[in-house]
């Protein structure tokens, strides 16, 4: 199976301590989710439930318009707005990541032969 992308996504995981984990979604949905779609260039979100709820994880997947559009929309004052958003539960997050995946054309210097 071949899987394409076509719009660049970012991904961000975060543990959290399990006891706060409603209270954190809860949050996220009302408060967070609305200044991450304000940025410029975030077309839609998605959210992965984890199997194990007891782990604390959480894993929210964010897609952009297109890949000229990544860096503007990070470094504008509604991404600032965002990321200050966190700053309440920074003691309660032990474990953060954030990761840009991004569609890539084949290079010019390889050929596929069969």
């Amino acid at each position: 199976m071949t899987v394409l992308m076509r719009h660049p996504i970012m991904i961000v995981r975060a543990r959290l301590d399990p006891t706060v984990l409603a209270q954190f979604e809860s949050w996220h949905q009302q408060t967070h989710l609305p200044h991450v779609l304000e940025i410029p260039g975030i077309v839609s979100a998605f959210r992965v439930r984890a199997a194990d709820p007891i782990a604390g994880a959480h894993l929210m997947g964010y897609t952009f318009e297109d890949e000229e559009v990544v860096q503007p929309a990070l470094s504008s004052e509604e991404a600032q707005i965002a990321r200050r958003d966190w700053d309440r539960w920074a003691d309660q997050v032990y474990e953060l990541s954030v990761e840009i995946y991004a569609p890539l054309q084949p290079l010019p210097i390889f050929q596929h032969h069969n």
